[in-house]
């Protein structure tokens, strides 16, 4: 007794709940549903201790978790009780992640495009680039040309290629006034090759007047190919929208050029050339020889002697072709071919040999056309195309010539094949004139050729 006594007047526990009793009414003592009693345990607020039982706090919706639009701030500030910073700081940090979430839409449905039609936008507008910085379509006259630049040529006899090295530009107009700056890129053309294929350039350098290239741009051509070529190297500012603005150009014939000093030389930048659109316009040229040969005298009876309407043979020599245009590549595998216009028939087509990888084939081929006589080929045309040979796709049209007495028409009948000019009818004309001789000449090539109907290479 006196250890009790001493226990519990040392204690400062709660009082002890009633220990008589079966062992199930000390766990049903815990719930007030059972056993009235009061004691000093917490009892959150809400807690009710009627019949009723415990009240259990209320359930939370979770249809309010979906909610989208939270309740406005204003509602809360009307109440002074339940404007609380907290209720303000979320409902402040809510309205922000809604800004937020509807910028982000915007991302989310830029990252969701499939990357091959990022890959398209992308190679559209290098490709648009590539279009407007072109000869004819960049912006020109923008920017006053000053400035000039390093560039070096070699040739490497084991590659069989032509190597520029662009090493530098110094002092370039800038195209941004205010800032004194732009975004220089040197471009080089072996012309007449105007192709996408014949098209070099160095990379892109960023906010500057004075860029470092460094950089080796390499043709592959040969020597005898490099002697109808000119080198057309420009520097154009890259604009990201594609409209490119030049800044100067420098143009070098390579005719009879000696490639024996490869070190870089300084070269001032000049205005757009007027030179330039003639060469860009450029088939090249076809060498071609004429020779009318009349019948044999001995062979003809008197009455035949002076007949205009005597046979007689029409010999052509197609010797050759110089600068021609590559479409595909920078080289072609030309051939030509000939017809005696307006037989159009097999008798009539005639073709040279394929020289490969050449643009300035040598053929030699003689076409001879019989019994034909001078009167017929007042009325007559030949027509000569080159061509661009592929084993797997159509052939390609390099240019063509026309030679007739160009008046338009054949036997009065009007015709759009006898439309020579210059020195398409001058060297037929000397045919004529001068039967038994050869005559020559060098004809430039035309861009295109009005067919009055279709003819297969």
């Amino acid at each position: 007794r006196s250890l009790q006594t001493s226990c519990s007047a040392g204690t400062n526990s709660l009082p002890r709940l009633p220990t008589s009793g079966a062992s199930p009414s000390i766990y049903k003592a815990h719930s007030a549903q059972y056993v009235n009693v009061k004691s000093a345990r917490y009892r959150p607020p809400g807690y009710s201790s009627r019949g009723s039982g415990v009240t259990a706090p209320p359930r939370r919706d979770n249809r309010r978790r979906t909610q989208l639009t939270p309740p406005p701030i204003a509602a809360h500030l009307g109440s002074p009780s339940l404007a609380s910073p907290d209720d303000l700081s979320a409902h402040s940090e809510a309205g922000l992640n809604k800004s937020v979430s509807s910028i982000l839409t915007d991302d989310d449905v830029t990252e969701r495009l499939p990357h091959h039609n990022k890959s398209l936008l992308g190679a559209r507008s290098d490709s648009m680039a590539s279009v407007y910085s072109g000869a004819g379509e960049g912006r020109y006259g923008s920017v006053i040309v000053k400035g000039e630049v390093e560039f070096g040529l070699q040739y490497n006899y084991k590659q069989g290629a032509l190597e520029i090295h662009v090493k530098q530009c110094k002092d370039l107009a800038p195209v941004d006034t205010k800032r004194q700056r732009s975004d220089p890129y040197v471009k080089v053309y072996l012309l007449p090759d105007k192709s996408k294929a014949g098209k070099r350039k160095t990379r892109v350098k960023k906010h500057t007047l004075s860029p470092v290239f460094d950089e080796v741009l390499k043709f592959q051509l040969t020597l005898e190919d490099l002697e109808c070529r000119t080198l057309w190297l420009s520097v154009w500012h890259s604009d990201m929208f594609g409209r490119n603005d030049f800044l100067g150009e420098v143009m070098m014939s390579l005719e009879n050029k000696v490639f024996d000093d490869p070190s870089p030389k300084c070269y001032p930048l000049q205005e757009r050339s007027e030179i330039l659109d003639e060469l860009i316009c450029s088939k090249g040229e076809l060498i071609i020889g004429l020779k009318f040969v009349p019948p044999e005298d001995s062979s003809l009876s008197s009455a035949k002697k002076s007949s205009s309407a005597a046979k007689g043979s029409l010999h052509v020599l197609i010797k050759e072709a110089k600068s021609l245009c590559p479409v595909k590549s920078n080289t072609v595998d030309a051939f030509c071919k000939a017809y005696l216009l307006p037989d159009k028939g097999r008798a009539s087509k005639h073709k040279t040999g394929i020289i490969k990888r050449s643009t300035s084939p040598q053929w030699n081929h003689t076409v001879v056309y019989r019994d034909v006589s001078l009167e017929e080929l007042s009325e007559r045309c030949l027509e000569l195309t080159v061509w661009d040979h592929d084993r797997l796709t159509s052939n390609e049209f390099l240019g063509g010539i026309r030679l007739n007495l160009g008046h338009g028409k054949h036997y009065s009948k009007l015709v759009d094949w006898m439309d020579s000019s210059g020195k398409e009818i001058l060297l037929w004309q000397q045919m004529m004139e001068r039967p038994n001789f050869w005559v020559e000449s060098c004809i430039p090539l035309r861009s295109s050729l009005e067919f009055s109907s279709p003819i297969k290479s």
